[in-house]
């Protein structure tokens, strides 16, 4: 049988959602089509295989180089920096090993927050306005004049991001602009790289799936009705909190345009695979919020569910995600 290497673990802020999914994708795994290698990527930077997640010290250390003998197709269910950004992506690629999901460049370009900004303000995509500051780039005084510039140019409130990290780790919203360095300064201590992004009037949060490669299937919109602010990590993995509406109370009209802005940029991105894409709807306008081109497969996480709503079963989403890998 094929063997599918399942990749989790790792260093980043999201290791522990890493390993949720990991343990949900097993549970729902087809053992009689594929047979399952474990391979947990632990802090210390080498990769091992085991044989029970839930024994993550019995483990066997498994070289790079090895990665071809021991699986077919890789199956990343990884999150953060580090481990969704390209970096693993690229170690499948350099040894010629199929992988699921987006490849290197859309992996790239996705996961920083910055410069997808920027691509899609190039591609003329409706988005939030937005401030960029990197700390490695820019001199002392050029990350003074873009913080003046946010004060000058941008209307609270602020959301302020590190640009490499998901599951909405280190953002900080603020209503005021004297809580602006200390914001900027906790995203930093995610990534150098920080967003500033100017907030919606009473926006509501809408998400999307897809899956596929040339032919595509796009879920319809779901809606999220938030416990407070934000879709934070607590209320993503603990607190189980938000309520989902589906489908998204907006008009038909919306819901069509939507669902082919979701096309656009997945496309625009040459992603491949599977990705979630998500927006905000604000006085009756859209925008594009971000691209997740590896989603997490908690039991709660909305891309399986999204997918589930289209006809395909957990297992048979696994299942055609493995077919898609090339």
């Amino acid at each position: 049988m094929t063997k599918i290497g399942l990749f989790f673990g790792w260093i980043s802020s999201e290791a522990e959602i890493s390993i949720k999914s990991a343990k949900n994708i097993i549970k729902h795994f087809d053992h009689k089509k594929y047979t399952l290698v474990l391979i947990y990527r632990h802090k210390d930077w080498l990769f091992y295989t085991i044989k029970d997640i839930n024994k993550l010290n019995e483990k066997k250390i498994l070289h790079i180089h090895d990665f071809k003998k021991t699986f077919d197709i890789a199956l990343p269910i990884t999150h953060g920096k580090y481990w969704e950004d390209w970096t693993l992506q690229s170690i499948f690629t350099i040894q010629n090993i199929k992988y699921c999901g987006c490849h290197v460049l859309s992996s790239a370009l996705c996961m920083d927050k910055s410069l997808i900004k920027l691509f899609f303000e190039w591609h003329n995509i409706p988005q939030t306005k937005f401030i960029n500051i990197d700390f490695q780039l820019m001199s002392n005084t050029e990350i003074e004049n873009q913080i003046q510039k946010v004060k000058q140019t941008l209307s609270l409130p602020l959301y302020i991001k590190p640009s490499n990290s998901w599951s909405s780790v280190g953002i900080t919203k603020i209503t005021k602009y004297e809580q602006l360095n200390k914001a900027i300064q906790k995203a930093k201590k995610y990534d150098q790289k920080v967003l500033i992004e100017e907030w919606l009037v009473s926006p509501k949060e809408i998400e999307v799936g897809i899956i596929g490669n040339k032919k595509l299937i796009v879920s319809e919109p779901w809606e999220l009705i938030l416990s407070k602010d934000f879709y934070d990590y607590d209320d993503k993995y603990k607190n189980n909190q938000t309520l989902i509406r589906i489908p998204a109370k907006i008009e038909e009209t919306q819901q069509k345009k939507i669902q082919n802005l979701a096309k656009k940029v997945y496309k625009l991105c040459g992603c491949s695979g599977f990705a979630r894409v998500d927006f905000f709807i604000s006085n009756k306008k859209i925008f594009l919020n971000e691209i997740n081109t590896l989603p997490g497969f908690t039991d709660i996480s909305m891309f399986p569910m999204l997918m589930n709503h289209c006809g395909l079963s957990y297992t048979q989403l696994i299942n055609r995600i493995i077919s898609l890998a090339y």
